[in-house]
Parts: C-alpha cells; structure tokens; sequence
C-alpha cells in the first residue's frame, strides 16, 4: 500500500467472472487517508470513499503512485 494521502492511480479487476458479469475492470484516481488518530485506511476518489478491504472482496487491486501536477 502507498503511504497515506500520496496521490494514486488504482486499477480495479473483477476478481472471478461472475463479478465481471456485473462490474468491469476500471481506473479510478485518488488518495488513501486515515481517520484522526486511527490506523484504518479508507479510499477517496471521486467515486466517493471506499473500504479497500471490501474492494478487496471483489477486485484484484493494482495500484500506482502518481506524481501531482499543475494542470488545467
């Protein structure tokens, strides 16, 4: 996992081909953040937040850290 609040780039492929019936593999970018003073990591993307224990559950996760930019 990459260290919290890092920009990431994650890549989201359904775990078995029954969940590829009802999800397709997809890209989402965001940041992993912690609750204050708690351990616990959640997902925030524009997607909205995320448990990544139960994506877990559900996708094979590939992640990548991403350098932040000044952009239109």
């Amino acid at each position: 996992m990459p260290q919290p609040n890092t920009l990431t780039a994650l890549y989201l492929q359904p775990v078995n081909t029954r969940q590829a019936f009802y999800s397709t593999e997809r890209y989402e970018i965001g940041r992993f953040k912690t609750e204050d003073g708690k351990r616990k990591l959640w997902w925030h993307s524009s997607r909205g937040v995320s448990d990544p224990v139960r994506m877990r559950k559900h996708y094979d996760i590939w992640w990548c850290p991403v350098w932040e930019f000044d952009g239109f």
